[in-house]
């Protein structure tokens, strides 16, 4: 290496050599991979970790900021892919590059140049290369270290009652608490799953590093209040587990604000990675779940059931589930905290309705209520939980629910019918239906 002292990066597979930047490290991989290989297997006792000769110091992991270019632009060159463009970018020292409507446009600036430039810009994607990023983090630089905060304490409601836990439920009696609109927390639905042991952050970028996550810093997406508001990137899942775990990345230097983390809340690998089903399961011991499984209707089983990836501090904000649904989410990693409200109280929680699929959400926080802005829903009834590592959240339609990641969180969560909502969600699926059938209608130029 160049031999700077306290140099901030730290290699993530051996942690036992420092570089002054990503270029450094790339210059010195050849010589320091036969270290790093015999460093990774004595400090990990042989666990294979997700940094490979493939990737260490490559160029190819890449941050794309959705609806977002950097103003004023110097367009350098073009390309019809963006394979070719971050190959040009290599190869003519560009900092990125901006995808629109079907071409990409290289940008003659660094990358740091390109984010600081950055603003909104609707169908735009601009594309920043991750390592040149991090090399904006670091001692005495513009973000002085990788880390997050890896653990927060419980927020405090007053008044608020807690959500029983259960094990070992028959399901008349999980029916039943569906039929009176009780919520659970089961501390057993996981026995068996492989995911117990299985799913770590490493393992996860190890196999599935490749995969592309969407991650927001704002979730879910209130489209009443968002646009202009919320920042969302794509981003390689072994880049997005690197700022989860605090290690070298470039998100971080995306990341606009410490209370504005990034949380990766639509993972849906059960269609493409169908075997990874057989690590945890869709359909909880003691729950009725009658939507249909296996032939045509297999994929649509499948995207009800997502994966959500974040750090500490990670906020689902008060909303509740679309089409009557009931969810559950079960923690495989990780606390999470849920501060919880009864569908009676939607008329108190100032809330916005989508009328096509009768979901609803509120700008109302209760880890931090503004009763003077928000002065209904002092008179709301919140229920809250910490949902511990293995345990699994049941939330019967139209529950309101807002939850926190305590510390890093892995958490699987699915949205199902059973016969206590079966003819709610038929008839708000087929009011949707109707509704989008007249928008095509009109949008053809048919009177409607």
């Amino acid at each position: 290496t160049c031999g700077i002292a306290e140099a901030p990066f730290l290699c993530s597979r051996c942690r036992s050599i420092r570089f002054c930047s990503a270029s450094c490290q790339r210059i010195s991989w050849p010589e320091h991979r036969p270290h790093c290989r015999t460093q990774a297997v004595s400090i990990e006792g042989g666990r294979p970790k997700y940094v490979t000769d493939e990737t260490v110091g490559s160029d190819k992991c890449w941050i794309g900021i959705t609806n977002a270019d950097a103003f004023p632009g110097k367009d350098a060159a073009t390309a019809t892919t963006a394979k070719e463009a971050r190959q040009l970018c290599a190869e003519k020292g560009f900092g990125g590059f901006v995808e629109f409507q079907g071409g990409c446009y290289l940008r003659a600036m660094t990358a740091w140049e390109l984010r600081s430039a950055a603003r909104p810009s609707p169908g735009s994607r601009l594309w920043l290369p991750s390592a040149e990023l991090a090399s904006a983090c670091g001692p005495g630089r513009t973000i002085p270290d990788f880390s997050l905060v890896a653990c927060l304490p419980e927020v405090q409601v007053a008044g608020a009652k807690a959500v029983e836990k259960r094990a070992a439920m028959p399901e008349d009696e999980m029916t039943k608490l569906f039929e009176t609109s009780k919520p659970v927390v089961l501390t057993d639905a996981q026995v068996g799953w492989p995911s117990r042991e299985k799913w770590t952050f490493d393992w996860l970028a190890e196999h599935y590093g490749d995969e592309e996550l969407l991650c927001s810093d704002l979730a879910p997406f209130f489209k009443h209040h968002d646009r202009g508001r919320i920042q969302t990137v794509v981003t390689p899942m072994r880049e997005f587990v690197r700022y989860i775990l605090g290690e070298p990345n470039g998100l971080r230097a995306v990341q606009t604000s410490p209370q504005h983390v990034f949380y990766a809340n639509g993972w849906t690998p059960f269609t493409e990675h169908y075997r990874l089903l057989g690590d945890v399961s869709d359909k909880l011991y003691c729950v009725q779940d009658v939507i249909p499984r296996g032939g045509n209707s297999q994929e649509f089983n499948n995207m009800l059931t997502k994966v959500f990836l974040g750090p500490a501090g990670t906020v689902s904000r008060l909303h509740h589930d679309t089409y009557a649904t009931h969810v559950w989410l079960s923690q495989i990693r990780g606390r999470k905290q849920f501060i919880c409200y009864p569908p009676t109280d939607s008329d108190m929680l100032h809330c916005t309705v989508d009328h096509e699929c009768d979901g609803r959400t509120s700008l109302f926080d209760p880890s931090c209520p503004d009763f003077v802005k928000f002065p209904d829903a002092a008179r709301a009834s919140p229920y809250t939980v910490i949902v511990e590592e293995g345990e699994t959240v049941v939330l019967p339609a139209r529950w309101w629910h807002w939850a926190k990641s305590l510390t890093p969180s892995m958490t699987l969560m699915r949205n199902f019918v059973n016969e206590v909502n079966l003819q709610e969600y038929a008839r708000i699926r087929q009011h949707a239906c109707e509704v989008r059938a007249q928008r095509g209608r009109g949008s053809s130029g048919v009177v409607a």
